[in-house]
């Protein structure tokens, strides 16, 4: 199970609207979705391969967003428990907001 998440980068223990994945292609289709022209874009294109050759890589990923203080972290469920000692929903940010439509 892999899990994509937001965290404040001073509170980088703390994960905030954790989503759950099934595989690869749910982690990426979530990202591309948060990543896209209209609300905010990446230095560098997101690709599926990125996002597999990553999290092959077992750990932790962050990716920071420009100008604002929280990163989308994501990664398998245990590598997320090792580095995340609590995590919690919110009302009060909406990530759904900024996604594709």
């Amino acid at each position: 199970m892999l899990i994509v998440g937001f965290i404040k980068t001073d509170r980088p223990e703390v994960l905030i609207n954790p989503v759950v994945c099934k595989n690869e292609v749910e982690v990426y289709t979530w990202l591309a979705s948060f990543f896209n022209d209209e609300n905010f874009r990446l230095d560098s294109p997101l690709t599926q391969l990125k996002v597999n050759q990553a999290l092959e890589e077992k750990v932790l990923i962050q990716i920071a967003i420009a100008g604002h203080d929280v990163a989308i972290v994501f990664g398998e469920q245990n590598v997320i428990k090792r580095n995340i000692e609590r995590s919690f929903h919110t009302e009060l940010f909406d990530y759904k907001d900024f996604m594709a439509k």
